[in-house]
């Protein structure tokens, strides 16, 4: 589907995503409907990078 350099480069854009992404959820209250969103996003992203670094295993 992806080549290995395309890989490479949709895992960086999303590591650099998550590593935005975890201050500004940090900053959200807990209970608010915009936390739950950013955590499922965020919880997403990760998972995402973990099948590109199974696929390249």
């Amino acid at each position: 589907m992806f080549s290995t350099v395309e890989l490479r480069h949709i895992r960086l854009c999303l590591t650099k995503q998550l590593a935005a992404g975890r201050p500004e959820l940090v900053k959200l209250d807990e209970d608010s409907d915009e936390y739950m969103e950013k955590a499922n996003d965020l919880m997403m992203l990760d998972r995402i990078i973990a099948k590109i670094d199974r696929e390249q295993a």
